[in-house]
């Protein structure tokens, strides 16, 4: 398979018949919007199905909002996670019966090839050798994002009820400085509501 196309049809029909367990290492710095809507895609259709899932990620696509966002938000949907320093390639491994392998590790979409059961255990290998080696999502992000107190009781403030204004107030700052700030945490947190930052605020509050 040479072209993008052949590489996402070929991934899909994978994904069809895949019922039970889904390896992946994603060697990349970002999701590109089309890959990021594959991605989704497959993903949520597996964990309808119950299918287990582990994913590596290069630590580089957690400096990508959009990437770290669909990050936690499949991570809170049911699929492990793991952070690897520097993966070596991307691959995709189902039911361990077929694998995706990438040819050029530094370009996902300039060809792969597919393997079935008799290298299949050479594939795995490696994949479980660097799942070991990586990093848990939530040990790795609290490292990364270690909130100042005051963007600590901005979160806390983000969990109790009541209207913006009143948060506004209580901190000290006008309405558009309020909403600024906000801004800016949810581009740090890698979420994109007051739904999403009240899932993971708990994790940064100091008890």
């Amino acid at each position: 398979m040479s072209s993008p196309e052949e590489i996402r049809e070929q991934i899909e029909d994978l994904a069809f018949a895949t019922h039970h367990e889904v390896l992946a290492a994603l060697r990349l710095d970002r999701l590109t919007p089309d890959r990021l809507e594959l991605h989704e895609y497959l993903t949520f259709r597996w964990l309808r199905r119950r299918v287990a899932i582990r994913y590596l990620f290069d630590s580089a696509a957690l400096d990508d909002a959009s990437t770290r966002a669909y990050i936690r938000q499949i991570s809170a949907a049911g699929a492990e996670i793991r952070i690897a320093a520097d993966l070596k390639s991307n691959l995709l491994i189902c039911d361990n019966r077929s694998a995706l392998l990438y040819t050029n590790p530094e370009d996902p979409e300039g060809g792969a090839v597919i393997t079935k059961e008799s290298d299949l255990v050479v594939v795995r290998g490696l994949f479980s050798q660097a799942w070991e080696q990586a990093t848990g999502l939530g040990q790795l992000t609290e490292e990364r994002l270690r909130l100042a107190p005051a963007d600590q009781e901005l979160l806390a403030l983000i969990l109790k009820p009541g209207k913006d204004l009143a948060r506004a107030r209580e901190l000290g700052v006008s309405l558009r400085t309020f909403h600024r700030r906000v801004a800016d945490l949810y581009e740090r947190l890698g979420v994109t509501s007051r739904t999403e930052a009240a899932l993971i605020a708990r994790q940064y509050i100091s008890a």
